[in-house]
């Protein structure tokens, strides 16, 4: 009951980032979203002792209608059958909206989704076919993980109140193009996890940093 109670915290949380999402996208607003460009981009870095990621790049077929997602492993490490994840990403029956084109999706229409790990090292990832969007309604959902950067998150050689800092600023950062600047995506960080939680308006690339 616990495990079931924890779990529809972070569901609830996550619908009330819902409006922030949206909210953020209004740059007419007084708040527009922060952006920085890729030199201000300050990346998490995957420890050298990380295992390696079981693929690089995952493709599958989204229906209207249907629920549907993928993940992105890391390879189990010597002698042990557990691994951890890098990436999950999911999408709800109605999350399907709009094509690249600007068409709409009807119930049945499917589209062939790739991700893609641009940098396993800094965990930048690209999302394919780029201006495909999703429902305000039903968004889509990612999660990336972050375990395997270790508790040294500022790599200065030791676990301080600063890493502790740095894991309450972490968030996800989209980029619609590689000369484009990053923008700031209203974000949840679930610590015991190790993840970063954020809902999709479309796709473009993402990261995560701070």
């Amino acid at each position: 009951m616990r495990f079931r109670s924890y779990r529809a915290a972070v569901g609830l949380a996550l619908t009330i980032v819902v409006t922030a999402i949206i909210a953020a996208c209004d740059t007419t607003g007084p708040t527009a979203p922060e952006e920085r460009p890729t030199s201000g981009l300050r990346l998490l870095t995957v420890l050298p002792t990380a295992p390696l990621l079981a693929t690089t790049s995952v493709s599958f077929y989204a229906v209207k209608g249907q629920n549907a997602g993928a993940d992105i492993w890391y390879h189990a490490r010597p002698g042990r059958s557990d691994s951890t994840k890098m990436l999950e990403f999911r999408l709800g029956g109605e999350s399907l909206d709009r094509r690249p084109d600007g068409s709409a999706f009807a119930i049945g229409d499917s589209v062939r989704i790739t991700i893609t790990v641009i940098s396993p090292t800094n965990l930048i990832v690209d999302f394919q076919p780029s201006g495909l969007k999703f429902s305000a309604k039903e968004p889509a959902r990612l999660k990336m993980f972050f375990a395997e950067c270790g508790d040294d998150l500022d790599r200065d050689g030791q676990v301080t109140s600063n890493d502790d800092a740095i894991e309450q600023q972490l968030s996800l950062w989209r980029q619609e193009t590689v000369t484009s600047p990053w923008i700031k995506l209203s974000s949840l960080v679930v610590k015991e996890n190790s993840e970063i939680d954020a809902l999709l308006g479309g796709f473009t690339g993402y990261a995560v940093a701070y």
